[in-house]
């Protein structure tokens, strides 16, 4: 049988009908095959508003919250959306409940590349392998067990690689190799003297919030003698985040600072409103979420160093909202009311998934790694709480 040269074929369909298949095709398909067909294929999916509309037409409402920087890729923010949709919307995950791991409170935990770290009011650090987290379930121990790591409560984690950097109520600030198989000290700690209650890490460089309202700033790789700060609030400093050209901070004192690293000077220093302190950040290109103690998220538009408050918003929280995790596909909030909250990271986030853990008390820390899609939960109650897709 002849086949007619008229025959219609892919690389001739309308852009349109072309567009309109690919809405049934997932990102990354279309990003690693369809794209290196032809000429033609690579012409639309490089095409930013083959994105936007596709965004526009699976989740409807302004997103990103905000104007996006010039550098902003579309076709990523649409392979995050849809990845964390799948997951959230309803797919099966491994769950794993350990009220055991500690005996007394969870104020930390963090998700790394191959582990998941918890710290506590026992002093101790207890670290899980994700695929231990895969293979059980309810009860699932802990691959090690690390007590009295420090002399008070383990308060605050942040990493770099295989690096753990932790703050705790004793003043330190420590160091940890952390493997599966556990954990192990990269170097005398950091005394700084006061109790840390925040910290976060980029490259070498880790910033310190403490409870004599100062910021320390200090190189992973040198003494304590090697440490600078500043003190631009007047209460505690509840948590912190390092970038490459500013630090910024949130205070007991309901401000949020921005300090310039260069210029070794503060830049600016936001009032937040309601009566209100904020107790956690997080940020994603330039939108900066911030939560308080009244439940409530404020949206500050951080463009050309602007730092303006763009909205206030109440997601639904009865209690204090204890920790925030914000990503291209997702926006994570945890509260004191022991609920933890998934949304869509809109102007107006919408609930995707109500992550409940009856018995379990207050959340007092969540930390989501969106490339793992590996959510952990540290609970008033001593319970440890990780969430992990099954595979």
């Amino acid at each position: 049988m002849e086949v007619d040269d008229c025959s219609p074929t892919l690389d001739t369909l309308p852009a349109e009908l072309l567009l309109h298949i690919l809405q049934y095709i997932e990102v990354e398909y279309v990003l690693a095959v369809v794209a290196r067909v032809c000429s033609y294929f690579h012409s639309i999916t490089s095409d930013p508003t083959t994105w936007r509309e596709r965004l526009l037409h699976r989740h409807p409402g302004q997103f990103p919250a905000l104007p996006p920087p010039a550098t902003f890729s579309w076709a990523r923010a649409a392979h995050c959306r849809e990845r964390e949709e799948r997951l959230w919307a309803g797919a099966p995950q491994a769950v794993l409940t350990c009220p055991t791991a500690h005996y007394a409170a969870v104020d930390s935990v963090h998700v790394m590349r191959d582990v998941v770290v918890s710290g506590s009011r026992d002093r101790g650090i207890s670290v899980w392998s994700i695929d231990q987290v895969l293979k059980e379930e309810e009860g699932g121990a802990p691959s090690s067990r690390n007590p009295d790591m420090h002399k008070g409560w383990v308060w605050s984690f942040c990493s770099e690689e295989d690096t753990l950097v932790s703050g705790s109520w004793d003043g330190t600030v420590g160091l940890w190799k952390v493997a599966p198989t556990g954990l192990t000290q990269a170097r005398k700690p950091i005394n700084l003297k006061v109790a840390v209650v925040c910290t976060d890490i980029l490259g070498d460089r880790v910033a310190a919030g403490t409870y004599d309202k100062k910021v320390v700033l200090l190189d992973r790789r040198e003494g304590p003698r090697k440490c600078t700060f500043y003190r631009v609030h007047s209460k505690p400093v509840l948590a912190v985040r390092i970038t490459e050209r500013q630090v910024w901070s949130l205070s007991e004192d309901r401000t949020l600072a921005v300090y310039d690293r260069a210029a070794g000077r503060k830049l600016k220093k936001v009032e937040l409103p309601g009566g209100d302190f904020p107790m956690a950040m997080a940020s994603q290109d330039n939108c900066l979420w911030v939560g308080d103690k009244g439940g409530r998220v404020h949206l500050i538009d951080t463009t050309n160093d602007s730092f303006e408050v763009v909205e206030s918003l109440s997601l639904g929280h009865s209690g204090r909202l204890t920790s925030i995790q914000a990503s291209r596909g997702s926006l994570v909030t945890a509260s004191s009311d022991g609920d933890i909250r998934v949304h869509r990271p809109h102007r107006a986030p919408g609930l995707v998934r109500l992550l409940r853990s009856p018995g379990c008390g207050e959340a007092a820390m969540v930390h989501y790694r969106e490339e793992s899609q590996v959510l952990a939960a540290g609970f008033s109650n001593n319970t440890v709480r990780i969430w992990a897709p099954r595979r």
